[in-house]
């Protein structure tokens, strides 16, 4: 998650930037997301034929078009590859001074705040991309994610609906079930990860979706879906994303529903890890207070 103009549309320039991303949910959301062509008023890039990929090329771009905020806009997206938050962070501030109604840029600096742990920035970002364009579906995705690591899980929902409104993807319904799962709404949980399931079949939704019915009560659902999930494991390889934190945690608690304690308690630790990577505190302490629960058993 190729760059064709630096006035191309962001989900362009994110896709390019991003093709490497570790984390499982941005990558999707880069994919899929309907976004707005950057401000054509803007001076066009000095690059003629193609628009700079490289930090080096934007640099000279910049040379020469000091006053491009798309330029400072692209060369932030690039350092975000390689995980430069920081450099990342500082282009965007710089492309907001030049055009503050760059909604682009506000969405991309707050993907920056979430990596450095500033939840309030990042809503606040979202919060002013989602003003400057109502239909900017990632805008949605970046608060959902920021509302949901600090805990917020009605806000995040809301977001996450408004995501599957303005651009219905497996992904999009799989964030929004997850979401509603966290906070025990096993009936919304259950529609939105079935709507994930019909456009994409994943390991990590069958599992969530098991854990949904076993609050419903339905048995054989459960353990239809459990073992759907099974049969798609490659023993050996690894079955579930790396970095969706959400699928380590539904997978532990359908194992621990079948009393697979030693399991279940390395796939919390492995949900620990990741949500310390994202900075997502609230899954982190429900992921904590579940081993706690296992160990007094």
């Amino acid at each position: 998650m190729h760059l064709y103009n630096i006035c191309q549309s962001i989900a362009d320039d994110l896709t390019t930037a991003c093709d490497d991303l570790e984390d499982f949910l941005f990558a999707d959301w880069y994919a899929a997301a309907q976004l707005p062509k950057a401000d054509q008023r803007s001076t066009k890039p000095a690059c003629k034929t193609r628009a700079p990929r490289t930090l080096a090329e934007y640099n000279l771009a910049i040379q020469s078009a000091p006053t491009d905020a798309n330029l400072f806009y692209g060369r932030g997206t690039v350092r975000y590859r390689y995980h430069d938050h920081v450099g990342a962070l500082a282009d965007y501030n710089l492309a907001l001074e030049l055009n503050p109604q760059l909604a682009a840029a506000y969405t991309a600096r707050a993907i920056s705040y979430i990596h450095l742990d500033r939840l309030t920035d990042a809503i606040a970002d979202s919060d002013r991309a989602v003003e400057l364009h109502p239909d900017l579906q990632v805008a949605y995705h970046t608060r959902a994610v920021a509302r949901s690591y600090g805990g917020d899980n009605t806000g995040a929902i809301a977001d996450f609906t408004r995501c599957t409104q303005l651009a219905p993807s497996a992904a999009a319904y799989y964030n929004l079930g997850v979401t509603q799962l966290t906070s025990d709404l096993y009936t919304p949980a259950l529609a939105s990860l079935s709507k994930s399931i019909d456009l994409r079949t994943e390991i990590a939704t069958y599992y969530a979706r098991s854990v949904a019915l076993a609050g419903l009560g339905d048995d054989f659902g459960t353990n239809r879906d459990y073992s759907a999930a099974l049969s798609m494991e490659t023993p050996g390889a690894g079955s579930l994303y790396p970095n969706d934190e959400h699928a380590a945690y539904f997978r532990a608690l359908a194992r621990l529903a079948r009393n697979q304690r030693e399991a279940a308690q390395a796939d919390l630790q492995t949900t620990i890890a990741i949500c310390d990577r994202h900075h997502n505190t609230a899954l982190r302490q429900l992921a904590t207070a579940k081993i706690a629960e296992i160990d007094r058993t």
